[in-house]
């Protein structure tokens, strides 16, 4: 990331403390690929690499990654009320760049757990010197956020037929779909800690749209922000995703 000659070390994706607190002191985790072939296996379930130079990790743990695990687990920032959270002291960039993080670090990477998500070299070199330098700016009227919307949902089971803790414990890796039209775009997506993160890398091309049109739920520079809370059938790929899981890991018990 620094371009200097050093010794790297295994670095992760996600965030260690996401893998950590699955775990809750267990080995390993129970695995499930939704296909039609794989069975669930338990793992270990933290991929990692040779990516970064310990003072490059030190950088993005401390400029990025400590507040935006934070600001998702510490109670202390967020008021639940029956159909949002409300985060309180939000900061916005940091919090933004820290999921830009999460996906840049899935395009530079080798494992072939991210092998699906990768992006062109000059994107990646765009991507990371803004995380660099800890800019959101890019001139007077764009800014990065105009064509990489992030929008944030929490999921839940509003008929209480999954306990919230399963939610919580649940974890999606990164995935992706294509958009209806060109201009549509691609969109991301992972689940962690009951948060659904969605990425719209748009392929509009009118600025003002651009500039003043907004996704569902998405992340708003703002002092206090609140995010939707949305039963888990009321969106296509974590109800598909949940009715997967639950079969598979009956099938696996039986």
């Amino acid at each position: 990331m620094c371009g200097k000659e050093s010794e790297l070390q295994k670095s992760h994706i996600f965030p260690r403390s996401y893998f950590r607190k699955l775990k809750a002191g267990n080995g390993q985790l129970l695995k499930v690929v939704i296909d039609d072939d794989s069975q669930p296996e338990k793992s270990n379930l933290d991929p990692k690499e040779p990516l970064f130079c310990r003072a490059c990790e030190q950088f993005l743990s401390e400029k990025y990654e400590q507040y935006g695990t934070r600001i998702l687990t510490n109670r202390k920032f967020a008021t639940v009320k029956k159909d949002y959270v409300e985060f309180r002291s939000f900061r916005y960039k940091d919090f933004y760049l820290y999921l830009i993080s999460i996906i840049w670090r899935a395009s530079i990477s080798s494992l072939d757990t991210f092998k699906h998500i990768s992006f062109p070299e000059k994107h990646n070199n765009f991507l990371k010197q803004c995380l660099l330098e800890g800019k959101i700016k890019i001139n007077t009227t764009l800014k990065l956020d105009h064509f990489i919307k992030i929008s944030v949902i929490r999921i839940i089971d509003s008929k209480n037929e999954i306990d919230d803790i399963v939610i919580r414990k649940t974890m999606m890796n990164l995935n992706f779909e294509k958009g209806s039209t060109s201009d549509v775009g691609m969109i991301y997506y992972f689940m962690a800690d009951g948060f659904l993160v969605a990425y719209h890398f748009t392929g509009e091309e009118d600025i003002h749209k651009l500039r003043v049109e907004k996704n569902r739920a998405q992340l708003r520079n703002l002092p206090n922000i609140k995010i939707p809370r949305v039963d888990f059938r009321q969106l296509s790929q974590i109800r598909s995703a949940f009715s997967s899981v639950t079969n598979k890991i009956s099938e696996y018990r039986a």
